[in-house]
Formats: C-alpha cells, structure tokens, sequence
C-alpha cells in the first residue's frame, strides 16, 4: 500500500489543514494529537475545532487559536489507548 503524503498549512494561526493523517489520538479545546505519515503531530492552541476529517484521503482540518505544531516519535501518546479512529469504528 501506498504511503500517504503529508503537509500542513497554517493559515492566520486560526486554519490548520493537514495531510497524511493515519489516526486520532485524542483532542480537545486545548489539543489535538494525531500520527501522520511521518510521526506524530500534536497541536496545541485554544478554543480548537475538527471543521473536517475525511478518513478515506487522511485529510484533517482544525479551527482555532493554533499555538504550535510539535513533530514527536515518541509512542507515549499512543500507548494511553486506541486512537478515538479505532474506536469509532469498532
């Protein structure tokens, strides 16, 4: 299977799309955090919304005070737990 590409696009801090997303790991008004294609990215800010998700193409959109874009390898974030994708459709 085909990796899938990844790019973000931040427009004003308010408009983050994001390409390349493979699961969800949790979100909340003050967070987002979720693996791309190349690791995990979690998105801190506050008043943070999914505008949009599409599961087929891996296209993500988050609306809010974005205050950073943090790129991790570490797993800690996935071990807590499923990500909330797997959940919802058990």
């Amino acid at each position: 299977m085909e990796e899938k590409r990844h790019s973000i696009m931040l427009e004003d801090r308010s408009s983050l799309s994001i390409s390349g997303v493979k699961d969800i790991y949790n979100f909340d008004e003050n967070e987002v955090a979720l693996e791309t294609s190349l690791g995990t990215l979690t998105v801190t800010g506050e008043g943070l919304q999914i505008n949009k998700l599409s599961i087929d193409d891996g296209n993500l959109q988050v609306k809010g005070n974005i205050t950073s874009c943090i790129y991790s390898e570490s797993r800690e974030i996935k071990d807590r737990g499923k990500g909330i994708l797997a959940r919802m459709f058990k």
